[in-house]
């Protein structure tokens, strides 16, 4: 499960970006934490980047599926 220390960084929001689900392969429009919904497991990718290919399978608990957990944003102006 993802952590922080400082909950001043972080942001509440209803995005959308937070209700799609992401395969293996795939690439992602946000740069984040995406967490397999199916296992639990949390990775980091970069916007632009792909969802890993190389992630375990999942032969008894079903298929890889991502979602984004945390997402990075750039800040204004920069």
């Amino acid at each position: 499960m993802a952590q922080y220390k400082y909950p001043v960084h972080l942001v509440e929001t209803k995005s959308w970006a937070f209700d799609q689900d992401w395969k293996p392969g795939q690439p992602v429009r946000n740069a984040g934490i995406y967490r397999c919904r199916t296992c639990g497991d949390e990775i980091v990718v970069d916007k632009g980047g792909v969802i890993p290919q190389h992630h375990h399978e999942h032969t008894v608990l079903g298929p890889v599926v991502w979602t984004l957990l945390v997402f990075a944003q750039k800040h204004p102006g920069r």
